[in-house]
């Protein structure tokens, strides 16, 4: 449990509820697929009200982004990496997310709401291109702002090529394509 923060009264948040409603949504995600995925189903999976969830989450879509990628991006895979090691990890990183099944069932609804939801979009981009652009930024001796945006290219490259790989050409989801996509990026970057 959790203390409420300043100035909230009632009682405590019990942040056992968030791990439960993400993997509940992970579990059904992978049983049934994003359409058939309801938060009422969740909730009865999870053991919670369904206003427990919607004081939350404010969809289904972000409930699922939630569950998925987490809150907010993990950096610690890019500790003490140059930038091939940042290019390095973005490649093999954007594999593995989007290897994971319940990703893979997510991203057709994914899309779909993206395509209806511009905000939510725009949230999921930036707050995860921007911490690791900053970090590749911070490193590189290139102007912040071109080095920002070798960051984001790199970041829609790896992840579009992985997106793509998985759900379209999945017959070149291999070790050895994703390898060379990795030594692609990484030229590009020294030849920059």
């Amino acid at each position: 449990m959790t203390k409420p923060s300043a100035g909230r009264s009632g009682r405590p948040r019990d942040t056992s509820i968030d791990d439960r409603v993400l993997s509940a949504t992970r579990e059904l995600l992978m049983e049934h697929g994003w359409d058939d995925l309801s938060v009422r189903g969740v909730a009865a999976r999870a053991g919670v009200g369904r206003t427990t969830i919607d004081r939350r989450w404010s969809s289904k879509a972000e409930l699922v982004l939630h569950a998925i990628l987490g809150r907010t991006p993990d950096l610690t895979p890019f500790d003490g990496t140059d930038p091939a090691g940042w290019v390095q990890w973005v490649a093999t990183g954007s594999r593995e997310l989007f290897a994971q099944p319940e990703v893979r069932a997510a991203v057709p609804g994914l899309l779909s709401t993206f395509a209806r939801n511009e905000d939510l979009r725009r949230q999921l981009w930036l707050s995860f291109s921007g911490p690791p652009a900053e970090l590749f930024s911070a490193d590189s001796p290139r102007d912040p702002e071109d080095a920002a945006l070798d960051a984001r290219a790199l970041l829609a490259m790896a992840a579009g090529a992985s997106l793509f790989l998985s759900t379209v050409a999945t017959e070149d989801d291999t070790d050895a394509v994703h390898a060379r996509i990795g030594e692609l990026l990484l030229a590009s970057i020294r030849r920059v």
